[in-house]
């Protein structure tokens, strides 16, 4: 047999090495337990989406995690353009009516279209794919199954970093770039880490 220790030859049933001096006994009970101690930790999955549509999952397939971007960062400059057609619209409505009235609805227009855009974006991660859906009436879904993805960047902006939020770019075989990016979304730095822990699974 050999010392766990200095790897140097010993004899069988040895309690201690005559080399180093190791404790031979406790050092086959650490590299008993060793597997045990390293055993992964189950990440929870679940099977009833709570945001991505039910008919976009496939029967029994499992959910890691699902989001949508960060509400705040990807409304700000919609809410900015649309609250300057607001406050126009109120200071044309004393002079001009209808003027008024139309910067107004365009307002209203950009804010509504803004938070539709924002509900129906969808980030999903499963235990076998990638998955984006995007669109209000025109449906983008992106799908690609886990062991085809080869790359994950992640890449936050200094406004996204204030915001705690960031980019996802997803690289898959067969592809010269990046080909699927999932935009400012909420913990990026911890979705990141999940996403990545299971592509080496």
């Amino acid at each position: 047999m050999y010392c766990s220790n200095c790897g140097k030859e010993i004899e069988e049933g040895s309690k201690f090495c005559r080399y180093c001096g190791a404790d031979i006994e406790k050092s086959e009970i650490e590299t008993r337990q060793k597997p045990v101690q390293e055993e992964k930790k189950a990440v929870s999955h679940y099977d009833t989406p709570k945001i991505i549509p039910r008919d976009r999952l496939k029967e029994g397939e499992m959910i890691v995690f699902e989001t949508r971007p960060h509400k705040v960062h990807y409304l700000l400059a919609w809410w900015i353009v649309g609250i300057t057609f607001f406050i126009i619209g109120l200071g044309v409505l004393f002079g001009f009516v209808i003027g008024g009235i139309i910067l107004l609805i365009i307002a209203s227009l950009i804010l509504g279209i803004a938070y539709l855009s924002w509900n129906y974006t969808v980030y999903c991660l499963t235990a076998e794919r990638v998955i984006k859906l995007k669109g209000i009436f025109n449906k983008d879904f992106y799908e690609n199954r886990l062991e085809k993805v080869q790359d994950l960047r992640l890449k936050e902006g200094f406004i996204q970093r204030m915001f705690g939020c960031g980019d996802i770019l997803i690289t898959t075989a067969g592809m010269a770039g990046v080909e699927c990016v999932w935009g400012s979304i909420p913990n990026a730095r911890e979705a990141h880490s999940i996403l990545r822990a299971h592509l080496k699974e």
